[in-house]
């Protein structure tokens, strides 16, 4: 092996280069990198987090900056590191050294700021939750929504006064400790202009 190709090799160890092409849309972490104006490697592995405990699986995409490694030198093998900040991908706004944010095309972030101690999620669209159990506690809850709130279950319960600022309507009887207050008659009464007792 001449001098110029142990140059080479030593230059192809770790170069930095842009996909071209991906496979994320087939689920596979495999990508091509341009090695020059005309060509491209074959598809690569490209590095995630993968193992018996986690798997986080993020679409690579074409024209994303990214370092190749080489092991052996030659510019086609090897594996790919992404997540290259540059030109066309700068940090998100509000990225500073005390929060992490991730952020997503359409929009949607997810940030925590360990000075503010703040966990904020900003979603684009809907939020789906699916799961066995959930508990949430904390000194004081808020929800708000600008058209409705709905609730489906076989029961509900509130421990606690229940403070209602309107109106309360239902489509079914209404009743408490004494019995039904939509269906119940009051017995004993004489007609005019006497108020009733109270409920039996």
């Amino acid at each position: 092996m001449n001098l110029a190709e142990i140059l080479r090799k030593i230059n192809n160890l770790a170069r930095f280069r842009t996909v071209t092409e991906t496979k994320s849309v087939d689920g596979k972490a495999l990508a091509r990198v341009k090695t020059s104006e005309e060509s491209a490697s074959d598809f690569l592995p490209v590095m995630n987090f993968s193992n018996s405990f986690k798997r986080h699986w993020i679409p690579v995409r074409a024209g994303e900056q990214v370092l190749v490694i080489s092991p052996f030198g030659e510019a086609d093998s090897g594996f790919i590191i992404r997540g290259i900040f540059n030109k066309g991908r700068k940090e998100p706004t509000g990225a500073n050294d005390t929060t992490e944010i991730i952020e997503y095309e359409d929009g949607t972030r997810i940030s925590y700021d360990t000075q503010a101690k703040e966990l904020k999620i900003q979603a684009a669209a809907k939020v789906t939750i699916i799961c066995t159990a959930a508990t949430i506690t904390a000194t004081s809850v808020n929800i708000s929504a600008s058209a409705s709130i709905s609730m489906s279950a076989p029961s509900v319960s509130i421990d606690g006064p229940l403070h209602v600022t309107s109106d309360i309507s239902t489509d079914a009887s209404v009743s408490d400790s004494k019995g039904s207050l939509t269906d119940h008659v009051h017995t004993g009464v004489t007609p005019g202009g006497s108020n009733t007792g109270d409920r039996p």
